[in-house]
């Protein structure tokens, strides 16, 4: 009997063992991934998509992928994000391209004048032109790029003077969103101001700037709408993002859980992202409207200049490409057919 009994505590203790190194392997094959962005919790992309993607990747594998977010920059400055990705402090960003100028050089043919017919068209065109071109492929090598995407397009918002003709952009003080849009505002007689989103507010209440270039999702968002009292729609611009994920955190993954991440992610991710983003301009825009805000719409001869005056501005970004020994013209060739702006 006593044989019995300690061969019977044996057992149990076998059984606990067992049941203890299980639990820790299944404890280790779960995976928690960093989410860092410099922007508020209550954004956009944030409430519309990334929570619901987090969420929906830990219930396809069963809970053994975690998204924790860590936004407002908790992790890193705006500028910084990509090199969070990078060096793995971050498993995965949500970025703007343009707080990293020049980084992403080919990349910014998206943020040429009037190339964005809807938030989701234009990101769906993003990442197809990715998927087709080496050239786009290249300036993400180190990482794995989850989703490429863009906000509506941009319309110009100012705080004391109408924009409601061509000639009236001379001699405005307009805060600039891209390099592009920099150099467009020069053709029409602004003046661009180079400033991050975060700072236009201060700016416009204090006439550093005269207006600014802004969708309507963004002018609500950072409370812009409080200051201007004039939107000329010009479906202008817009400002090209991504979520990058650390490359070496990918590869380490089991095949489930990379499997669950390819086939919620790409042209699926992007096209959700462009989409949120479209469905977010609409509540904006009636906001800035019941603030007293008034929508302007240029004569269709001015419009048709501004398109006319921004056009040579294609040809110069493919003349930027090729100073970097890249053939621009078929990336941009192929990105108009994706947009059906050819």
């Amino acid at each position: 009997m006593k044989r019995t009994a300690t061969q019977s505590v044996f057992k149990i203790l076998a059984i606990c063992f067992c049941l203890a190194f299980l639990s820790q392997a299944v404890m280790a094959a779960d995976v928690d991934l960093k989410f860092s962005h410099s922007f508020s919790p209550m954004h956009t992309m944030q409430k519309k998509v990334f929570e619901p993607w987090g969420k929906k990747l830990s219930e396809i594998t069963g809970g053994k992928l975690k998204v924790t977010m860590f936004p407002g920059g908790a992790l890193g400055k705006p500028g910084d994000q990509y090199v969070l990705a990078e060096h793995g402090i971050a498993d995965i960003v949500y970025l703007l391209h343009d707080y990293s100028p020049g980084r992403f050089p080919v990349t910014s043919l998206f943020e040429l004048p009037f190339m964005t017919p809807t938030a989701q068209t234009a990101s769906e065109a993003m990442w197809k032109t990715f998927e087709k071109f080496p050239a786009l492929q290249k300036e993400y090598s180190k990482y794995k790029v989850l989703a490429l995407f863009c906000h509506p397009a941009g319309h110009f918002h100012t705080t004391k003077k109408p924009i409601r003709a061509i000639g009236d952009f001379n001699g405005l003080k307009m805060r600039t969103a891209s390099p592009w849009v920099t150099a467009a505002l020069k053709n029409f007689g602004s003046i661009p101001v180079e400033m991050p989103i975060t700072d236009t507010y201060t700016s416009l209440e204090r006439g550093v700037v005269d207006g600014t270039v802004v969708p309507f999702e963004g002018l609500g968002i950072f409370k812009l709408d409080d200051l201007v009292k004039y939107s000329t729609i010009t479906d202008f611009y817009t400002v090209t993002m991504a979520v990058l994920m650390n490359k070496r955190k990918y590869q380490s993954l089991p095949d489930d859980l990379k499997k669950a991440i390819d086939e919620n992610s790409g042209l699926v991710m992007s096209s959700w992202c462009g989409k949120a983003y479209d469905k977010a301009e609409v509540p904006f825009r009636q906001r800035a409207v019941k603030k007293g805000v008034e929508l302007i719409t240029l004569p269709d001869g001015d419009m048709q200049k501004l398109h006319a005056q921004t056009l040579p501005l294609r040809d110069q970004w493919v003349a930027q490409m090729k100073k970097r020994r890249i053939d621009g013209k078929p990336v941009l060739d192929g990105a108009l057919g994706f947009l059906g702006l050819e």
